[in-house]
């Protein structure tokens, strides 16, 4: 009895995006589950040896004999639902299903991932092709498509982080069981007083800069936004802050008189001195931890419609939008030199962040989907 935790084992010990998710997940389901055996965590590892790795993109080549493991302990606990984290969890999801038919199997999907994955190969286009990234990409899409689908109809409910990644999946995939569980607000981020020296001129970026879309971002921000915010705050300066930067990345960054800060370990030193931060976001899947968390701390914000996808977020009221570079200089520039209504704006995404994406609402999300999916009285 209780349940299961499935992981892909991190190459690191820096949180990333989806370890918070994870790690969320299990506190919540421990405590929910309490009564009923609890929890725990198998961790699968990458199988770096396989000459061929798998058909779709968005899969990771496992371990046989950590799939062999888990589906040895499944048979030996027995437990009431087994959870994997993420698509690329894939081979052993298909795997334990044939071995054991019977067992209930909960996907957090994270992301759709084979739409997330066409967005990032587009990414990959000059400009002026990127309408053709169907036809140019179609073997690979149809492959990721293929993965998501599969693994909707062998689970008994797949969790997605946000109302539009629920009627995409609803209508791209199945109408099976799908259930809505938002990302989490990090821990760190809900203490008080953690903007006390901000500096009024520092834009911030933060986000896993080994990630296609975000390194884009960067390079976005690098060469064209801060240029163009310079002309109206000749002060202005850029704070990029993320894991894994590559090395061209990071020279990019640097030559322009820009801070980096490399895999750092106390984001909340990192959000302390900015002013603003700025997300120009094109490609991405899910609800945005980086949105989260720049809400929750009180600081200004001013993204794409994409960067802030699927949290129902009021333009002006909670952010700035911005799509294009000019506008983006634009709408930072007003932001740093109107610090005041840039603070009551802060201050109305927090509370709505708080209310809507808060530990309370997360367990009732989780609570809500075990129970959609008849897992509470199994």
């Amino acid at each position: 009895m209780g349940f299961i935790q499935i992981v892909v084992a991190e190459a690191d010990a820096t949180p990333s995006g989806a370890s918070l998710r994870n790690t969320s997940n299990f506190e919540i389901l421990s405590t929910l589950w309490s009564e009923r055996g609890g929890g725990r965590i198998v961790s699968l590892r990458a199988d770096k040896t396989q000459g061929l790795r798998p058909a779709a993109a968005t899969v990771a080549p496992l371990l046989a004999t950590d799939i062999a493991n888990l589906i040895d302990v499944c048979q030996t606990e027995m437990p009431d639902f087994v959870l994997f984290e993420g698509v690329r969890l894939y081979q052993a999801i298909t795997a334990l299903s044939q071995a054991l038919r019977s067992q209930a199997i909960i996907v957090d999907m994270h992301n759709i991932e084979s739409i997330l994955q066409a967005q990032i190969d587009a990414q990959k286009l000059p400009p002026l092709l990127r309408a053709f990234a169907p036809w140019i990409f179609a073997q690979r899409r149809k492959a990721c498509l293929q993965v998501d689908k599969q693994i909707i109809q062998i689970s008994r409910q797949v969790w997605v982080c946000s109302e539009t990644d629920h009627a995409t999946a609803q209508a791209l995939l199945s109408p099976k069981s799908i259930a809505i569980v938002p990302n989490p607000i990090p821990d760190w981020a809900m203490k008080e007083d953690l903007r006390k020296e901000t500096n009024p001129t520092e834009v911030l970026f933060v986000g896993h800069l080994g990630y296609q879309p975000n390194g884009h971002a960067v390079k976005t921000l690098c060469k064209n936004i801060m240029p163009q915010l310079r002309r109206i705050v000749p002060n202005a300066q850029l704070h990029i802050c993320g894991r894994r930067p590559r090395r061209r990345l990071a020279a990019l960054v640097l030559s322009r008189g820009n801070r980096l800060t490399p895999n750092a370990v106390n984001l909340a030193e990192v959000y302390a001195t900015a002013a603003a931060v700025a997300i120009p976001l094109h490609a991405g899947g899910g609800t945005r931890l980086k949105i989260l968390e720049a809400m929750a701390v009180g600081c200004p914000v001013i993204a794409t419609a994409k960067a802030v996808e699927g949290l129902n977020l009021v333009p002006q009221l909670h952010y700035r939008n911005a799509e294009t570079n000019s506008n983006f200089s634009r709408q930072i520039a007003d932001v740093l030199l109107s610090p005041n209504l840039a603070a009551e704006m802060a201050n109305r995404a927090c509370r709505f962040i708080l209310e809507r994406y808060g530990k309370s609402a997360r367990i009732r999300a989780v609570s809500n989907a075990l129970a959609q999916g008849k897992f509470m009285n199994g």
